[in-house]
């Protein structure tokens, strides 16, 4: 293992991002009584990207396209 140390990022957007899939998954715990990761991650590649809105809106999506 390598030391850690935190650094201010080079883009705002990816800190947002990565709060929004937080609340989103806090949100879907409360919706699942037992969380299936698999399932979890399944349903967060689902959820529309503000980066990829230029052309296949969510993660899914665009792995299919690139596929």
């Amino acid at each position: 293992m390598h030391d850690a140390v935190p650094a201010r990022t080079a883009s705002r957007s990816v800190v947002g991002v990565m709060n929004e899939f937080g609340r989103l998954a806090d949100d879907y715990r409360q919706m699942h009584a037992a969380v299936d990761l698999l399932e979890f991650s399944r349903w967060l590649a689902q959820v529309p990207y503000s980066p990829l809105y230029d052309s296949h809106i969510s993660p899914d999506r665009a792995l299919t396209s690139l596929l």
